[in-house]
């Protein structure tokens, strides 16, 4: 099957194509950032050949010819305008982010990881020739993660990006075993399912879960990049960076930097380098108004005040309620207070229930380098001295190593790994975690040591079923944010009585995937 493929990638390819001086490499390397004509192209060399699979661009000229990618070129006839121009982008960032990303975990060839970078992508190709009118909301869903994707685009279309996957990517097998493991994490009612057990490193599946895990990561990269208001794709992304590959993080940043710098240089390579200007400059010039946690609520505003004033003494924090209600975005906002003494020093998150003993050691502590192999890394707790850590998910760190942590926060001291001199700290810690680790405590599940060192202040967020005057009034703050332009008189008035009778199971999540959803349907009628 044909895609449909970008104008401007498709003009440049046939400008290299008709001229001789060019040499074959070139367009090689350029054709896998038209994620139709990739798919295209791997569809048609994989249909000549008995042999094995062909999974690469580098395979398919070997196989075919220079004359024959030349004519698979020049035959494509259903080009995307410029209104499908973010996707675009969001493809381009997506397949560097998996690439630089598998130049350090080196988890497949590189045009491998490209490709699960740039899955949903070809994905949502793939619906918009199912569902012309998908169109209308491309620019929406690039918004918002893969699962989001999938329950608005079954609710309005009665399929999804990844039902048409697997519908239509027959082999190679290596990407077979992508989608299927995408099905199985994924449910159409947009519900993830978290795989607790992976499969073993010398299992067949092995390198297919490792692609997803790239394509999950390289997605929170592009729209990082592309929008940077959305907040939670930036956290995301470190995180996942972290639990997945161990990417440490004084070195997130420079990974961003080095995808955007290739982001650039494609640009140039297709002559649209104002793209590329337009869209990174929007992106720097996004001006950070500072996060607020507002509520309604008379009882949880009492219980902010007596936070507020812990925090202006430099106090720990303990913050805990269910998933998704806000508590990592009542620690940021907390540390943007203006009465905050160390508002100005760094602020540093770690998912202590993304990482194993091992690895958050290293990420709070540091290696000194060359110590079992280690190479040199500095710790949070180096990184952000005179600021603040945030300990997300503390009770899921195992007992012993709390007791550990109890010891080395006591004395303010600590050694980084394979390092014999010892080191001093100065951080103030935001905890959170779903359970009230003090009553936790009473039941030996969580260190009684590290809280009597930690002497956190607590609060608890209830969930938004609890505080109901809180819904409209932060369903109205996510319109505004996303510009979901949803506007109409009947529908608020619908929305409000939704507000008061829905469960809200996942709380945060479950308001945003409403709203997105109810502003696709919009675009769809109007």
């Amino acid at each position: 099957m044909n895609l449909p493929v970008f104008e401007h990638t498709i003009s440049s390819l046939h400008a290299i194509v008709n001229n001789e001086k060019e040499p074959l490499q070139k367009v090689s390397r350029l054709i896998k950032y038209d994620p139709g004509l990739y798919f295209s192209l791997l569809e048609k060399v994989n249909s000549l050949t008995t042999r094995a699979e062909i999974t690469s661009i580098s395979q398919a000229i070997s196989l075919i010819g220079a004359e024959g990618i030349e004519n698979h070129i020049l035959e494509q006839d259903f080009f995307l305008d410029e209104d499908y121009i973010l996707l675009w982008c969001y493809a381009v960032l997506s397949g560097e982010a998996a690439s630089i990303i598998n130049e350090k975990a080196d988890i497949a060839e590189d045009e491998e990881a490209f490709f699960a970078g740039i899955m949903s992508c070809i994905g949502i190709l793939f619906m918009y020739i199912k569902h012309p009118k998908h169109k209308k909301i491309c620019d929406l869903l690039l918004r918002v993660p893969v699962e989001h994707k999938i329950f608005i685009e079954e609710k309005l279309f009665k399929t999804n990006l990844l039902k048409q996957l697997d519908k239509n990517i027959t082999s190679p097998q290596i990407y077979r075993e992508l989608i299927n493991i995408m099905n199985f994490i994924f449910s159409d009612d947009g519900q993830r399912v978290e795989l607790f057990n992976h499969p073993a490193r010398f299992s067949a599946n092995y390198k297919s879960y490792q692609l997803f895990q790239l394509l999950d990561v390289s997605e929170h990269a592009a729209r990082s990049i592309l929008f940077p208001a959305v907040v939670e794709a930036q956290e995301k992304f470190r995180e996942m960076s972290k639990r997945y590959f161990k990417i440490p993080e004084n070195e997130v940043e420079e990974l961003l930097a080095d995808i955007v710098e290739r982001f650039e240089d494609v640009c140039k390579e297709f002559k649209v380098g104002e793209l590329s200007e337009k869209f990174i400059t929007a992106a720097e010039q996004y001006h950070f108004s500072g996060i607020s946690f507002l509520t309604k609520s008379e009882p949880l505003k009492e219980s902010l005040e007596k936070i507020y004033a812990a925090n202006r003494e430099e106090k720990n924090i303990f913050i805990y309620g269910e998933t998704n209600v806000g508590k990592r975005l009542l620690a940021v906002a907390l540390h943007n207070r203006p009465d905050n003494p160390r508002k100005t020093k760094p602020f540093l998150s770690i998912h202590c229930g993304a990482l194993d003993s091992e690895t958050l050691e290293l990420e709070l502590f540091g290696a000194k380098g060359g110590f079992l192999g280690k190479e040199k890394h500095k710790g949070a707790l180096e990184l952000a001295n005179g600021g603040t850590i945030l300990l997300k998910d503390i009770d899921r760190i195992p007992l012993t190593f709390q007791d550990k942590l109890s010891e080395i926060f006591c004395k303010d001291e600590f050694y980084k790994i394979g390092e014999t001199r010892l080191s001093f700290f100065d951080v103030r810690f935001f905890i959170t975690s779903r359970k009230n680790i003090f009553e936790e405590a009473k039941e030996a599940r969580f260190s009684e040591r590290l809280l009597r060192v930690l002497k956190p202040v607590s609060i608890y967020i209830p969930p938004l079923r609890e505080r109901r005057e809180d819904i409209e009034f932060i369903g109205n703050s996510i319109i505004e944010k996303y510009n979901l332009n949803l506007t109409d008189k009947a529908l608020l008035l619908g929305l409000k009585e939704y507000y008061e009778t829905h469960a809200f199971q996942n709380n945060l999540k479950d308001l945003k995937r409403l709203l997105f959803y109810l502003a696709a349907k919009h675009r769809l009628e109007s």
